[in-house]
């Protein structure tokens, strides 16, 4: 049994961080700030350690975060094509250059930073200080990993700034930008060396191997396609690539972790500390520490989710809805709902809740796909005091073993198709997607691949969407198997906060172009018939149609993204104070 302390580490770095504010109250001024101490009696015990990297934790596993805020669950989630929304504008970016941007922030690495200085002051042999100085280094290579992303090119800082007015120093403490390149090989070696040191296990919610490489595989299957599909660099991309797959590896061999039998489980419970496929997630308590995500998933009124992401889950045979027949229609809630992947109903109500009708106990969506993946919806009826407003206390899922499998998956598919040399082929399906398929309460037939071409119970196919998708989308198309690898990370993992940047790094933020993809502007398949009383603003594709799709984009069609929506621009304000200093710091080319 995976037990845990009633109070997570959520909690202590809140009750660690109030012990130092108060401890200083009298004569605030002149205490050190909590991540910046400078006494020689703090870094001398491991559990001092400890208490210092507790204040990680929050920014990097946020879960469903607290009270109204959110994590990466449901963030950003309109501005890609799993929800359907009735806005003209993406708007990625911003239209000019930003004077700040909080995401350009070095604060964190700094920290990190200071860590791995302070280590080898522990009282502890160099197996426990190498332990604590690969979690320091996966806290930099996390920080730096997003950096990357948001940025490309980023100054890589290996120690604290000393802050004086010596050349040297201020060198230093202004340098420009390093490339995009040398900075990920600096992300590989930190990444690696964690894995190589951090303990096996550590105790229940704290990060160990397991954790730093199920994160690795992350972080480098995204950076390793960014860099392929946006030819940057092809060599560095394999480089990510193999990490991506070699660390996903390290937990699959570790026989520690397995698929769930229940996939609605790993969202609804209020304690996920026994749970297989459970790598790490974040602990919520009444009182302690709660969340809102069930009241976005009941009270609230939904935008809803898209055509686009409802289709994507294949029928009970394991076919996409359209490999039988290219006029596949549903007309009726219940239609569309039968014999599909069980994920389709554990993800999406199988009803649909249109603005106006009665919708109780729920809210209405107006794309009348309602989101349900968050709350067991059979005990709505009698929702306690946790079920209502930020006091939502289920624990949520920061990284699983099916995440995991995906990005073996994907990258070892990546990876031959840079250099055959490296094997992808049913072998590698079977001990990642097919295990997912086969959840128990999911099921499905497993995915194969004969040739380049995917195939289930000996049927091969080709989805028509690919066809209709892929054709009209700038970048590289995806050939009809990593269709097939992505549309399972699409539906296994939806609203979990990967889809908008699987877009960016596919380079397919076409998918956002009605043009392209025009089920993003669509809802469910209604007859008005069935919904008389329907609220005015309900309005179908065809006008003056009995039935159809719910049209959601009703400004008309989105503009297609530009290159630009790939990359932040450095924001001015930095780039004035580096001036002001003497020093350059360079713009992204596209934002000059």
């Amino acid at each position: 049994m995976k037990n845990h302390s009633k109070l997570s580490y959520f909690y202590l770095v809140a009750l660690f961080t109030s012990v130092l504010v108060l401890s200083g109250c009298e004569d605030f001024l002149n205490q050190p700030v909590y991540d910046d101490f400078t006494d020689e009696e703090y870094w001398q015990t491991e559990d001092q350690a400890r208490s210092y990297m507790y204040s990680f934790y929050p920014s990097i596993f946020a879960g469903y975060g607290s009270g109204f805020s959110h994590g990466p669950f449901l963030m950003g989630q309109t501005l890609n094509d799993d929800f359907a929304s009735d806005k003209k504008q993406i708007d990625l970016q911003p239209t000019v250059v930003p004077v700040s941007d909080s995401k350009w922030s070095f604060t964190s690495i700094r920290k990190a930073n200071y860590a791995i200085a302070s280590i080898d002051r522990i009282n502890a042999n160099e197996t426990t200080k190498a332990h604590w100085k690969g979690i320091a280094r996966f806290f930099r290579a996390y920080y730096y990993a997003n950096l990357v992303f948001t940025f490309g090119d980023v100054p890589w800082f290996d120690k604290v700034p000393v802050i004086s007015d010596s050349k040297e120093d201020m060198d230093y403490l202004y340098k420009d930008r390093d490339p995009r390149c040398y900075v990920d090989s600096l992300i590989i070696e930190d990444l690696q060396y964690a894995i190589d040191h951090v303990r096996a296990s550590d105790g229940a919610l704290h990060i160990n191997k397991y954790v730093v490489a199920g994160m690795a595989s992350r972080l480098m299957l995204r950076e390793g396609t960014f860099l392929k599909y946006h030819n940057i660099n092809l060599d560095m991309a394999e480089k990510c690539l193999v990490m991506a797959k070699t660390s996903a590896e390290v937990v699959m061999s570790s026989g520690k972790y397995s698929i769930a039998p229940n996939y609605k489980q790993l969202f609804v419970s209020a304690d996920l500390g026994d749970n297989p496929e459970i790598i790490m997630h974040r602990h919520y308590e009444d009182g302690v520490l709660s969340h809102s995500t069930l009241t976005y998933s009941f009270t609230e009124a939904q935008a809803g989710l898209s055509k686009s992401l409802a289709e994507a889950f294949v029928t009970s045979d394991g076919l996409p809805i359209y490999a039988k027949s290219a006029f596949w229609t549903a007309r009726t809630s219940e239609e569309f709902f039968k014999n599909r992947d069980p994920r389709l109903s554990y993800c999406i109500r199988p009803h649909y809740y249109i603005k106006g009708t009665d919708c109780a106990p729920f809210n209405y969506a107006l794309s009348g796909y309602s989101w349900n993946k968050f709350m067991d919806d059979s005990q709505a009826a009698k929702p306690d005091a946790t079920w209502t407003g930020s006091k939502n206390v289920t624990d949520a899922p920061c990284l699983r073993y099916a995440e995991v499998l995906l990005n073996y998956a994907e990258a070892a598919y990546e990876l031959n198709a840079i250099n055959p040399s490296y094997p992808f082929g049913n072998a590698e399906l079977n001990k990642s997607i097919n295990l997912i398929r086969a959840r128990e309460d999911v099921n499905l037939p497993a995915l194969q691949v004969s040739g380049d071409m995917p195939m289930v119970n000996g049927t091969v196919f080709d989805d028509p969407m690919r066809l209709t998708i892929e054709s009209n989308a700038n970048g590289e198309q995806a050939s009809p198997i990593l269709w097939e690898i992505r549309r399972e990370r699409r539906v296994e993992l939806c609203m979990e906060g990967f889809r908008l940047n699987d877009l960016k790094r596919w380079k397919k933020l076409d998918y956002l172009w009605n043009d392209c993809n025009p089920d993003i502007r669509y809802g469910a398949y209604i007859v008005l018939a069935d919904y008389p009383n329907r609220d005015a603003e309900i309005v179908l594709e065809d006008a003056s149609a009995p039935e159809g799709y719910i049209l959601r984009n009703t400004e008309g069609g989105r503009n297609r993204p530009t290159d630009r929506d790939y990359i932040s621009p450095i924001p001015s304000g930095q780039i004035t104070l580096y001036e002001s200093k003497g020093y350059s710091l360079s713009q992204n080319e596209l934002w000059k």
